[in-house]
């Protein structure tokens, strides 16, 4: 009779730790309740996009989008704000691109011509565009990463790309930072920036620059100077540059 009630007693014990296991691994399982998390993506995608998106979500987080855009930008974006959400594990992102059908040589064109003009490409001429049918492919080099997302974003805003392919690389923080290329960049920067300008000369040592040679104007003189202050690894500009007597 003792050895009875030994082995209830320890089938009980046995049943009773296995039941509070259970309990406490449900409490420690955050339960997530769908209904909120779409509600929560709906008004995170309403502060930006006007557009009726189709939205869905399961208990592991993962949140599906359809719908419709005029960008592929505006379909990264989406993608963007809505990894933000509290409670988003996974995103499955069916967003359909609608563009204007626009030719390859145009959208190269465009990306380009922006490349060029916006400040935050130092070097554009080393980024290599090509677009097959309305995807972009990236590659080349840059010194910094922002360059990188920056070019992201110039192509993916453009009428008629589908989708993008990134194989540019960014240059090590040492490299870029070096005196060699801070030199190419300084170049590319007077060549774009100032061509009328065909007397500066300049020397770089350890970061530090030194600007020297005859500007055309006051004008000249102090933007070349700010211009490459902003360049991320230049520590200190001297500028010994002379402005022309043209009267």
């Amino acid at each position: 009779m003792n050895a009875l009630r030994r082995l209830i007693s320890i089938k009980s014990l046995l049943f009773l730790s296995t039941m509070l296991s259970l309990m406490v691994t449900n409490r420690g399982v955050s339960q997530i309740d769908t209904g909120k998390l779409v509600t929560d993506v709906e008004n995170k995608i309403e502060n930006y996009y006007t557009e009726n998106f189709k939205i869905s979500a399961d208990k592991n987080g993962i949140v599906s989008i359809s719908g419709e855009v005029n960008t592929l930008f505006d379909k990264l974006k989406i993608g963007e704000l809505v990894s933000e959400v509290k409670g988003v594990k996974e995103i499955h992102n069916n967003i359909q691109v609608q563009n204007v059908i626009t030719a390859d040589d145009i959208i190269k064109a465009n990306i380009e011509n922006e490349t060029k003009l916006n400040d935050a490409i130092l070097e554009p001429e080393k980024i290599k565009i090509e677009v097959n049918n309305g995807v972009v492919t990236l590659s080349g080099t840059v010194s910094y990463f922002r360059e990188k997302l920056m070019m992201q974003t110039i192509a993916s805003w453009q009428d008629g790309v589908s989708d993008l392919i990134d194989h540019i690389s960014v240059m090590s923080p040492s490299a870029a930072k070096s005196d060699a290329n801070l030199t190419e960049i300084i170049i590319d920067l007077l060549n774009n920036n100032f061509p009328l300008e065909k007397n500066i000369m300049f020397d770089i040592n350890n970061g530090s620059v030194n600007l020297y040679g005859t500007v055309n104007d006051l004008y000249a003189k102090n933007h070349i100077q700010e211009d490459i202050q902003r360049i991320i690894g230049v520590k200190n500009v001297v500028n010994e540059m002379k402005i022309i007597n043209n009267s």
